[in-house]
């Protein structure tokens, strides 16, 4: 393996953030640790100790460098979407410039850190304070679950990253009434759905509040928001209708479709396995089940392993980040009016709620889950830390012209 491609690829992120952290003076800094942090890690990866869980990167590498054996065009017989779709581009980087895992993760480090800049931005939609909008960039820059999956050779930051870009432009609809703002929301969310199927949650979410806008402005007498309400309800309704009749990003609900629930509790008691399960004998068998269940499940899913599951030094990785959690969404209750009064706030948080839900339902292992709610906690950080303390004054609407500022310029 090329060792030489992978700091070529580093220096060119490297370069890309720095240019990016020159054009946001505001967190140049948490801009530039951020790269560097994920990049150290990266390397120490490659080149000195395989970090623990990340297995699965392992199986992806040997996949496709043979995929990549016969040239770029023989790659092609192997799309997929899913996790398939991230081996396939992994191969199509092998077939052109040769098999580097470090390039692959120079590139996933990158990912990670413009999400930094991704989330930071949300974070001025969603407060007009300076210093609070600079923490949620340095706990996205400093968070140990964020550096580790933007280190490794895994698929978390392909799915977060443009996640993280759809609920901004969905944001910035919601305040301009822009459908371009809206397509691109949209846009992102499918490339984000083609990684993973938990975008879907997001997609049925973001149908729902568009209604919600709809139905607001109608009452209301808007004319204007009306019209334009209308054109991305239209559009909006109709990606929902395709993306349900086509299948498109749904690979992880296969054969749930029906509602059959019995597929449902087979899942769930096939992934209650191992040293890390949780809710082994609790297993949806009817709808009133999955109802009281529900709750329960997403309190295991965003707070486990809680501290006495505590057993190796993974577990300890995974009661901090538990408690990142808490405190958060602790946060975010406690304030509860500072994001009832924001309403884009509340967008984000609902956004994060129903994935968290999705997830919750089907996963009963908190190695998995941990590698899951990872995928969502930016938003958490975006809305939660974005809220300022008692102390400070009423908040104001951000003003619109930063708004127009490009994602990286």
């Amino acid at each position: 393996m090329d060792i030489g491609l992978g700091f070529i690829g580093l220096t060119v992120g490297f370069f890309i953030i720095l240019w990016a952290a020159t054009r946001n003076a505001e967190i140049a800094w948490p801009l530039v640790i951020a790269f560097l942090v994920r990049a150290f890690l990266a390397v120490i990866d490659t080149m000195v100790y395989n970090l623990p869980g990340a297995g699965d990167g392992v199986g992806w590498d040997r996949v496709a460098a043979y995929y990549a054996r016969g040239g770029l065009e023989s790659t092609f017989e192997h799309i997929g979407f899913g996790h398939p779709l991230y081996v396939w581009l992994m191969s199509v980087v092998y077939a052109l410039v040769g098999r580097s895992t470090l390039l692959i993760q120079s590139i996933n480090v990158l990912l990670g850190t413009l999400l930094v800049l991704a989330i930071w931005r949300l974070a001025c939609e969603l407060s007009s304070d300076t210093k609070t909008r600079r923490r949620v960039a340095w706990l996205m820059a400093l968070c140990p679950s964020l550096i580790f999956f933007s280190s490794v050779l895994l698929r978390e930051v392909a799915v977060s990253y443009p996640l993280a870009l759809s609920v901004l432009y969905l944001v910035r609809w919601y305040r301009e009434r822009r459908v371009s703002l809206a397509i691109v929301a949209v846009a992102n969310l499918l490339l984000s759905m083609a990684f993973h199927s938990g975008g879907l949650a997001v997609l049925l979410f973001a149908g729902l509040w568009l209604i919600g806008s709809w139905l607001r402005a109608l009452l209301s007498g808007q004319l204007e928001t009306l019209g334009r309400s209308t054109l991305a309800l239209v559009i909006g309704l109709a990606v929902v209708g395709i993306v349900l009749a086509s299948g498109f990003g749904q690979q992880k609900f296969d054969g749930l479709q029906s509602g059959d629930l019995s597929v449902l509790s087979e899942r769930q008691e096939g992934f209650a396995h191992g040293r890390a399960a949780y809710l082994e004998d609790l297993h949806a068998t009817s709808t009133a089940d999955l109802i009281w269940q529900t709750p329960i499940r997403v309190t295991y899913f965003l707070f486990a392993p809680f501290p006495w599951m505590l057993e190796t030094g993974a577990d300890a990785f995974g009661v901090l980040d538990s408690l990142l959690f808490v405190g958060l969404i602790g946060w975010a209750i406690r304030n509860r009016k500072a994001v009832s009064d924001v309403p884009v706030r509340a967008l984000t948080l609902g956004v994060f709620g129903a994935m968290a839900v999705v997830f919750a339902i089907g996963v009963s292992n908190y190695g998995t889950a941990l590698r899951h709610r990872n995928k969502m906690l930016p938003l958490l950080i975006a809305a939660a830390a974005s809220i300022p303390g008692r102390r400070k004054a009423p908040e104001e609407k951000p003003a619109l012209l930063s708004l127009r500022r490009p994602l990286v310029g």
